[in-house]
């Protein structure tokens, strides 16, 4: 039986630092030395994911931004994306508007690059966001007066937004009113901030991980993730594994607990598996 294995980055994969373990790293290229299908599930986009792992390659396609993007690593071209429906964005900006919120809108333009869209950074956390991605954008960062005009070569898909949960929970609880919408919302990995995470109610890691299972042509997968926005992912997997650090609502839906991120664990249990 052919399985994929597709782990969650931040938190599950990753060290807590943010970084990819050399033990990891070179691990998951005998993966892929022995055709082991391995992927990544990740709410990072291309831009702030790929520099991490650099030099990692993968028999799979990865899974980008919660499942907005499934991404051909060779080709650095999505196999596939999911557009928020124009209808909807409005309805988005008017809620965090009347909150007196600017969140980001990130564009998948038809050169197969992302960009960013803003107005103004209401906080820290916001500005922090802009600051570690605003280089590697590459001039693609954009502020504007009015989120709502996009060019027809871009497409909007994702829209994200930094702050406490004080702040944030009432945007979340209008935002469920939406239908076109699907949403992640859960605490940062580096900070006291929680992210709301916006797109297409056709995107999630999980619908994602099975269109990923069945390119590749898998009958299985396994999944790893520690944070509220794997748990549907988790749900939908054949086995869901949870690293230790998890946070409660994900270890109780988990079918296996494995070590702590830092611990290189994800690699580690695939070996054994192997």
């Amino acid at each position: 039986m052919k399985k994929l294995y597709i782990s969650d980055m931040d938190g599950t994969l990753l060290q807590s630092d943010g970084s990819l373990s050399q033990y990891t790293k070179a691990k998951l290229n005998e993966f892929y030395d022995k055709g082991i299908p391995f992927a990544v599930a990740t709410a990072r986009s291309m831009v702030s994911a790929m520099p991490i792992l650099d030099g990692v390659r993968f028999k799979a396609p990865i899974v980008l931004m919660n499942g907005v993007f499934v991404y051909d690593t060779e080709t650095k071209k999505a196999v596939k994306y999911h557009e928020i429906p124009y209808s909807a964005i409005q309805k988005v900006l008017d809620i965090f508007y009347s909150h007196n919120l600017h969140p980001f809108m990130f564009l998948y333009g038809d050169d197969y690059k992302l960009s960013i869209k803003y107005t103004i950074f209401d906080n820290d956390g916001m500005k922090e966001f802009y600051n570690m991605r605003v280089d590697m954008l590459d001039g693609r960062f954009t502020q504007t007066d009015d989120m709502t005009i996009i060019p027809d070569e871009q497409h909007s898909v994702y829209i994200n937004y930094y702050a406490l949960p004080e702040i944030l929970d009432p945007v979340v609880e209008k935002l469920k009113c939406i239908s076109e919408i699907d949403f992640a919302y859960y605490k940062d990995s580096y900070s006291d901030d929680w992210l709301v995470e916006i797109y297409s109610h056709t995107a999630s890691k999980a619908n994602a991980a099975r269109e990923a299972c069945e390119i590749i042509g898998a009958e299985h997968i396994v999944a790893f993730g520690d944070n509220l926005n794997d748990i549907k992912m988790l749900q939908g997997a054949d086995t869901a594994v949870a690293v230790s650090n998890a946070v409660p609502q994900v270890k109780e839906i988990a079918d296996i607990i494995i070590g702590n991120n830092n611990d290189d664990s994800v690699v580690k249990f695939i070996e054994n598996d192997n």
